[in-house]
């Protein structure tokens, strides 16, 4: 499979294959000449991951499954958005949510799940879903108040699909 190689600010050079490339149907609301993306670790065992641009280099977004800090989310996909992803079954698609990491107080860290990054991933078409009439928030505390004092450590880890 052809690699491709890929001038980033954060990472430097990277290689990835061509066929992991996601190919955005729907853009990331504010980046819409942002079509294709590329998901790179974060490092070994980490909840986190990078969404990275392949069209801009300085473009990347912290993403995260929210059930490795075991917040339950479930939400239904609306069928335009299926139809779009061109989704058969609910196995077929992950789930990502796009972090927001204030520098100055990282472990006040915020997920946004009213909109998530849904990838179908038998074709690697991906769009953030925004989701209607919904009690999620873009800004859902991913560290309980106990990892702030201390008095409570890490937050408990889930296991779960998407």
């Amino acid at each position: 499979m052809t690699k491709l190689r890929l001038e980033t600010s954060r990472f430097g050079t990277v290689e990835v294959e061509e066929g992991l490339v996601l190919s955005f149907v729907s853009p990331i609301l504010g980046f819409e000449a942002q079509k294709r993306f590329v998901v790179l670790d974060h490092s070994e065992n980490s909840p986190f991951k990078w969404l990275q641009s392949v069209e801009d280099s300085s473009l990347a977004f912290v993403i995260t499954n929210p059930k490795f800090f075991a917040i339950p989310y479930e939400f239904m996909l609306p069928d335009e958005a299926s139809e779009k992803l061109e989704a058969k079954q609910a196995e077929d698609l992950l789930v990502f949510t796009i972090v927001n990491i204030p520098s100055e107080q990282p472990a006040l860290m915020t997920a946004n799940l009213l909109a998530p990054v849904v990838v179908n991933q038998n074709n690697l078409y991906a769009m953030q879903v925004v989701l209607q009439n919904s009690e999620f928030s873009t800004r859902t505390r991913l560290l309980p108040d106990s990892a702030l004092s201390g008095s409570g450590g890490a937050a408990s880890v889930s296991e779960g699909k998407g």
